[in-house]
């Protein structure tokens, strides 16, 4: 009878720790042995202590087991707590560190790139307004493409960057597609109009070149929505360093 309450207990705190996060390392089957052992170092223990001694672990077997079950569950439940509360210092500490940087005040090198790029391309600015706007992935007026080609000219020519790891890695993103549109209508769009007024796909293809006329309008169309993205998280990422407060000042 003593015995089967045993392994009733035993399959009951396998149970609880088959809900715990410890048990990823301890399974069921390392419980028991663990539970075996004990059971063993009591019966060794008979042999190795007095003779009093020995009757009262022998009158008190049972008992003993069940309080070195008891201890190691209650190690595993106070490991479960320390992993749970040190998870949640380790979390609490990364917001800290992720707060105190976006409170951080701007360099002044990186307060002047976002200036410098406020003014070539603001939200506002006429061929920025047509990218985001009237964008056509057919047909490009000359003006609006220069534009776009002069502004991520300039910024090429800035090879220093952001300090800042995260505004540098957002205004990368921006260059780079802004030369992956560049480079897409360039291959793609030819001048058409009167002066070379505007850029356009050649419109015979859709008889002669379908399939290229297609590739066409889809890599121009690729292009011209991830730099729109990248522009967009480049002024969110300012934002977010507190850079656009400086507009105002």
């Amino acid at each position: 009878m003593a015995f089967q309450v045993l392994r009733e207990i035993i399959s009951f705190f396998g149970g609880v720790m088959s809900s715990r996060s410890i048990s990823e390392r301890i399974d069921g089957s390392a419980f028991v042995l663990i539970a075996g052992l004990i059971a063993d170092a009591s019966a060794a223990a008979l042999f190795l202590l007095s003779p009093e001694v020995r009757e009262w672990l022998k009158a008190n077997y049972f008992f003993v087991s069940i309080s070195g079950l008891l201890l190691i569950a209650a190690v595993v439940a106070l490991a479960n707590s320390l992993m749970t509360h040190r998870a949640a210092v380790a979390d609490l500490q990364k917001e800290v560190r992720e707060l105190t940087a976006r409170l951080a005040a701007p360099t002044s090198h990186d307060a002047e790139m976002f200036t410098a790029i406020n003014d070539h391309a603001s939200p506002q600015a006429p061929y920025i307004v047509w990218l985001r706007e009237n964008f056509l992935v057919t047909r490009v007026p000359s003006n609006g493409f220069h534009e776009l080609e002069r502004m991520i000219e300039f910024f090429e020519r800035e090879p220093r960057g952001f300090d800042d790891a995260d505004l540098d890695g957002a205004y990368r993103c921006f260059s780079e597609a802004g030369r992956d549109l560049i480079n897409k209508i360039s291959e793609h769009m030819w001048s058409e109009g009167d002066g070379s007024t505007r850029l356009e796909v050649p419109r015979e293809w859709e008889l002669t070149q379908p399939e290229r006329l297609e590739r066409a309008i889809s890599e121009i169309e690729e292009a011209h929505d991830l730099f729109i993205v990248s522009y967009d998280d480049l002024f969110r990422a300012a934002q977010n360093k507190r850079l656009t407060s400086i507009l105002s000042r």
